[in-house]
This record gives structure tokens, C-alpha cells and sequence, in this order.
């Protein structure tokens, strides 16, 4: 599994930390931005991981910003991008389950740590439905390629 991490200056602490989770579950990452703790903008930050994300065919990308806003705004401008806002492991199961979401997106200072660890796990061990409702609703949002 290969997981594209980014975040702007507002998320860096979490992006370490996020990073540090993924390398004990052996899991490739990358980070193109780095851990920025000096100003970035968050458009600049989901650009450069969605580039990432395509040309390494990565599986996952996750965002991390202030209130994560920001990033999951940006990151659904691009296509074959499904990102999701999400505060609690059903609502990821579902995103990945039902909507093949493959960018998740977390606001540093609204979500305690050790809970976005939790999402993350449900998150990239959920695999998306093959059921005919949630394939159609999918299709009518765009290309199933990475999702």
C-alpha cells in the first residue's frame, strides 16, 4: 500500500505523527511538502500530493490542516479525488464502503490524535462496495478508476 501524506503549516505536528503510524503498519509513503512549520498554502499542498497521488498510482492521499476544511475543499476540485471531512471510524467505513473515498482530510485542531489514528486504520482497511447503488451513485460522480 502506498499512502500520499500532506498537510500546510496547521497540520504539520499530526502529518509526523500520521507518518510515524503509517511506517510501523509498513506502509510506502510520501510527503512532497515535508512537515511544513512555516507558512504553505494549502491549495500549493493538495496540488503537489494529487500530483503524487497520480503519477506513484498511490491508493490513499490524507490532508491535514487546521480544520481540515480547507484541504478537503481543495483536494475535491480534482478528478478521480473522493475526499472526505471525517470525525469517527463508522463515518470513514462508510466514505470507503459506500463512496470509494480515497482522500481523507482531518482539521488538527478539532480532532484529538489518537482518534484520527483510529479513522485512518478503519479508513485504508475498508474496501469499497461492489453493491450496484453505491457503484451507479459513484459512477454519476466521475471516474471509478482509484477508488
Amino acid at each position: 500500500m502506498k499512502i500520499i501524506l500532506g498537510s500546510d503549516h496547521g497540520g504539520s505536528d499530526y502529518l509526523k505523527e500520521i507518518s510515524k503510524l503509517l511506517e510501523t503498519m509498513k506502509i510506502e509513503i510520501s510527503t512532497p511538502c515535508g512537515f511544513p512549520f512555516e507558512s504553505i498554502d494549502y491549495p500549493d499542498v493538495v496540488k503537489r500530493c494529487v500530483e503524487d497521488y497520480n503519477k506513484l498510482k498511490a491508493d490513499f492521499i490524507i490532508l491535514v490542516c487546521g480544520s481540515g476544511v480547507g484541504v478537503s475543499i481543495a483536494a475535491n476540485r480534482y478528478e478521480n479525488i473522493r475526499a472526505v471531512l471525517t470525525s469517527n471510524p463508522y463515518q470513514a467505513q462508510l466514505a470507503r464502503e459506500h463512496n470509494h473515498a480515497n482522500c481523507l482530510c482531518f482539521g488538527q485542531r478539532l480532532y484529538g490524535i489518537d482518534q484520527v489514528k483510529e479513522v485512518i486504520k478503519i479508513f485504508i482497511n475498508t474496501i469499497g462496495s461492489e453493491d450496484m447503488r453505491h457503484l451507479r451513485r459513484i459512477e454519476k460522480l466521475g471516474d471509478l478508476d482509484n477508488g
